[in-house]
């Protein structure tokens, strides 16, 4: 690995390869979520604009039961250039999943998994003896990552991560953000390659989500204010060095800390940590669950990939939710598509209590649904 460097870099200059998957796998649509949707404001009835089906494949494919991965949070996805798909995952469990869903083995706090075909591998570091997380700071023992989203350019895979450290507190929220590092990897045998600072701060994180239109790449990130406010910069893949920033009104390449993405009504756009931007039919297309650990999906439109937002939809309501129990960090899988049920959709399962995460391994994995939009 190369020394780090903490200057402003960003994405190296090449072409971005971008590869469309379709998932050949067929399984069954299971029930379709269809209701009333409230026009001009948040909804708690489904849209009947879309409708949401069961990826059973993919909860089949990830119910590992050793060997590797066997559970985790913050999902993302990139097609590789070869064809197979890498997933990342935050806080992961490997080691061994009993017949009774009880759960033994270490807590790593990053992997990454590797699906070539219906076959899954996991990289980690250490040991099998002693697994470490996959990535760690070059410059603080104490500190952690969990993976944020990136691109794959050329022979690279640039990946946003998040700067974690403990606050001491304990308990399932004794954590902090304190900014964004990029790692940078080697195709196609995903070695780290580079380190460097992105930004360091409690209150920005950049790199939670990403999106390429022809040579331009989109980067979101988050505000923690009272509700999370989304942010916007682009980069040009010609042109990589120079880092420009969504004003509110055009392209700056002064940061604009205050220049939240906004509802059509004005107001500040709130996100999840983890949220899509896309395109479907000409319209630019945004997806969050709600702040906080809402159990509401919601989709949002808009003519601009900075907004402003058309009134969102709810999508679907995570039925997980209640008592000890929380949802988290739904995210689009663009790359992952299928003909009739629409795009691959996740998100992340959690307790209050950590042992519910022992006693029940199914709790700790995400799930996994198709979403398509109406074709009216």
């Amino acid at each position: 690995m190369s020394s780090p460097n903490t200057s402003a870099k960003t994405f190296g200059i090449c072409t971005l390869v971008f590869i469309v998957l379709a998932c050949s796998k067929e399984d069954d649509l299971g029930p379709s979520s269809r209701a009333l949707v409230d026009e001009g404001s948040k909804s708690a009835a489904i849209s009947t604009l879309v409708s949401t089906s069961s990826a059973q494949y993919f909860e089949n494919l990830f119910n590992t039961t050793g060997g590797g991965w066997t559970g985790g949070d913050g999902v993302y996805s990139y097609p590789l250039p070869d064809g197979r798909i890498l997933w990342t995952y935050g806080d992961s469990f490997l080691g061994t999943v009993n017949a009774d869903m009880t759960r033994t083995g270490p807590l790593i706090n990053n992997c990454f998994v590797i699906q070539d075909g219906d076959n899954l591998s996991t990289l980690h570091g250490g040991s099998l003896e002693q697994p470490e997380a996959y990535v760690v700071p070059w410059d603080n023992d104490d500190d952690w990552y969990w993976p944020g989203h990136g691109q794959v350019i050329g022979s690279k895979l640039y990946m946003y991560m998040l700067r974690i450290r403990s606050t001491g507190a304990g308990g399932v929220w004794g954590f902090e953000h304190i900014g964004t590092d990029m790692a940078v990897f080697s195709l196609p045998d995903l070695a780290l390659i580079d380190q460097y600072e992105v930004v360091r701060s409690k209150q920005y994180l950049m790199g939670v989500s990403t999106y390429r239109e022809d040579n331009l790449i989109y980067i979101y990130g988050t505000r923690s204010t009272l509700g999370k406010r989304a942010l916007a910069a682009r980069i040009s893949v010609h042109n990589p060095e120079v880092i420009e920033y969504w004003t509110g009104t055009e392209w700056s390449t002064q940061f604009a800390p205050d220049a939240h993405m906004k509802h059509m009504n004005g107001e500040d756009l709130i996100v999840s940590n983890q949220f899509t931007v896309f395109k479907y039919k000409g319209k630019y297309r945004l997806l969050t669950q709600e702040d906080f650990l809402g159990s509401g999906i919601y989709l949002y439109t808009s003519d601009s990939p900075t907004g402003p937002w058309a009134a969102p939809q709810l999508v679907y309501d995570t039925p997980e939710s209640g008592g000890n129990i929380f949802t988290y960090n739904a995210f689009l899988h663009e790359h992952i598509n299928h003909s009739q049920k629409g795009y691959l959709v996740t998100y992340s399962v959690n307790s209050q209590n950590f042992g519910d995460l022992f006693a029940d391994a199914s709790i700790y994995r995400p799930r996994y649904f198709w979403l398509k939009e109406s074709d009216n």
